[in-house]
């Protein structure tokens, strides 16, 4: 028997074509975590949810449970499309993996109130950016979704030791989870400045984080540390990279 119909704040973050018609849409919500929902003809007729399914879009959804996992969309109201982020493909870009690193880090049917609050204001700190950010802006945003999903990276302190990071002296030891005094670890050569410069950016608003310069130093251990935990690669990596090299790094 169906479960009784819910109003959900949601947040799509991925979706499967099903059948000749249909659409599965899999949802970020606070109250329930990650859930996939069934969006009836939603490839039949464009008039029935014009582009309210778009990945990253912000939805008011009113959707039935079933007797499994899977949900059915009954009634949807677009609440920010982000518009002004989807006429520029680095911003685009980011979103993308933004959505996919928080869908990734969700539980589901869990209240995921915080990561859904992180990727709610890094898809509007996108849309109201006037260039993609700086590769700080999305260390932040990695940081912080690994934080709320229980999988802190150790920055501030050898995590061996206990004792403060020296510029020059450090090494990311995903083993021992995150920053270790060479002489306690292996792993990719980091500096303190790095490291301190990554743990502001966790502890900083997205907001303030678009325009500021990065330290020098590796640009994806954030996303090397999820891979360790989770045994996934994030596929939108690959075109952030392509973007990365045609800028020469940011």
């Amino acid at each position: 028997m169906a479960g009784p119909a819910a109003n959900l704040d949601a947040i799509v973050i991925g979706r499967v074509d099903y059948g000749e018609a249909d659409r599965i849409l899999h949802l970020l919500t606070p109250s329930h975590g990650k859930i996939a929902v069934m969006a009836r003809g939603a490839r039949k007729s464009r008039r029935r949810y014009g582009g309210a399914l778009d990945l990253g879009n912000r939805l008011q959804v009113q959707a039935q449970r079933g007797r499994g996992e899977l949900w059915t969309l009954t009634g949807v109201e677009l609440v920010h499309g982000h518009g002004h982020l989807r006429s520029d493909l680095d911003r685009m870009a980011l979103a993308t993996y933004a959505t996919e690193l928080v869908g990734l880090l969700a539980r589901e049917h869990h209240a995921e109130p915080r990561l859904f609050g992180l990727l709610d204001v890094a898809l509007l700190v996108l849309d109201a950016a006037t260039k993609a950010p700086s590769d700080v802006w999305r260390w932040g945003l990695e940081a912080k979704a690994l934080t709320f999903a229980g999988l802190t990276p150790r920055l501030d302190r050898c995590g061996v030791s206990g004792k403060p990071i020296l510029d020059g002296l450090a090494v990311w030891d995903l083993a021992s989870g995150g920053v270790v005094l060479a002489e306690h670890g292996s792993g990719t050569p980091i500096t303190g400045a790095w490291a301190a410069q990554v743990e502001r950016a966790r502890r900083t608003p997205l907001a303030d984080l678009v325009d500021v310069a990065p330290e020098p130093g590796p640009a994806w251990l954030l996303q090397d540390h999820l891979r360790w935990h989770t045994q996934r690669d994030l596929k939108s990596r690959k075109l952030l990279e392509d973007l990365r090299d045609r800028d020469g790094g940011r």
